[in-house]
């Protein structure tokens, strides 16, 4: 299988891949160096610096303007602006930081919460507590949908026919599935969906099959998982920590047959020259669109 590299742009730690198929090409973040970034197929990228570290990021339908997570809170921010005006701050407590964040099918941003493992300096520091939660936002309300009781979030993702929604901790190496309710947003009866297996997980993206594709961070791979939970296959990578996917296109099209993803150099002692790169991949299957922000949802 043929993986190529997306530019010469190496991430700290990549995150939150976004496809906008409307202008061919996939936004990012780049958690440590703060930055946004834009990369285009053919090689160019374009980055944007932030004053406070990003975790993630929505498009709004147009493609011209962002919901960003960034550590404090989410704020609505463009490349020609840069940050517009703050949305909410759900976390109150000063040693937690939010740490994913995704629209669901009705353009509402949610956002997870965690510990904050980086001090002042972006550097690792240690965690302790099982503190984080689950938020739903809507313009600047945010709701908590959860107890505090993550270590590290990820993976943020609904299925195709909007009844399902999964969330991971990657500190519990552990997958979950709620139903879910397009029109009020709740989830309920929580369930496994997969535990354990190669690395720890990271950000997901959903194809058309409703199979999650998985970043294994530590694993140097990313993992296919059936809606019953069942592993359908592993693809190797040539970087050692994938962060997370979605799909988009190679010629900068719409249909999305490429898995773009996201990878992290942070913290490895020596990095290959592929580490921190953006990896894409026909793996033979089409991916969903990321949900886009509405600011009246």
């Amino acid at each position: 299988m043929k993986i190529a590299i997306w530019g010469r742009q190496r991430d700290h730690v990549g995150e939150s891949p976004f496809w906008d198929a409307v202008h061919g090409c996939l936004w990012s973040v780049d958690m440590t160096a703060q930055a946004i970034r834009r990369r285009w197929p053919d090689g160019r990228t374009d980055s944007f610096p932030t004053a406070e570290l990003p975790a993630a990021l929505a498009l709004n339908p147009q493609g011209d303007m962002a919901v960003v997570a960034f550590a404090s809170g989410t704020a609505l921010w463009t490349p020609t602006q840069g940050l517009l005006h703050w949305l909410t701050r759900p976390e109150t407590d000063p040693e937690l930081r939010l740490n994913e964040g995704k629209c669901d099918p009705a353009g509402r941003f949610w956002v997870a919460s965690m510990e904050n493992n980086l001090d002042h300096h972006g550097q690792p520091r240690a965690t302790s507590r099982m503190a984080g939660r689950l938020w739903r936002t809507s313009g600047e309300r945010a709701i908590a949908l959860s107890e505090a009781e993550f270590g590290c979030p990820n993976t943020m993702a609904w299925s195709p026919d909007q009844r399902y929604f999964y969330a991971g901790d990657s500190q519990r190496n552990a997958i979950w599935v709620w139903d879910y309710d397009t029109a009020s947003g709740d989830i309920s009866q929580r369930r496994v969906l997969q535990q354990g297996g190669p690395g720890i997980p990271d950000g997901s993206a959903v194809d058309e099959d409703g199979c999650l594709w998985t970043a294994r961070f530590g694993g140097g791979c990313i993992v296919r998982t059936t809606p019953t939970g069942k592993t359908d296959r592993i693809i190797p990578l040539p970087v050692r920590n994938p962060t997370s996917c979605t799909f988009g296109n190679a010629q900068g099209g719409k249909q999305l047959d490429t898995l773009l993803i996201t990878s992290a150099r942070f913290g490895l002692s020596q990095p290959s020259p592929q580490d921190g790169a953006v990896l894409a991949i026909d793996t033979g299957h089409c991916g969903l669109p990321e949900h886009r922000y509405r600011d009246d949802a």
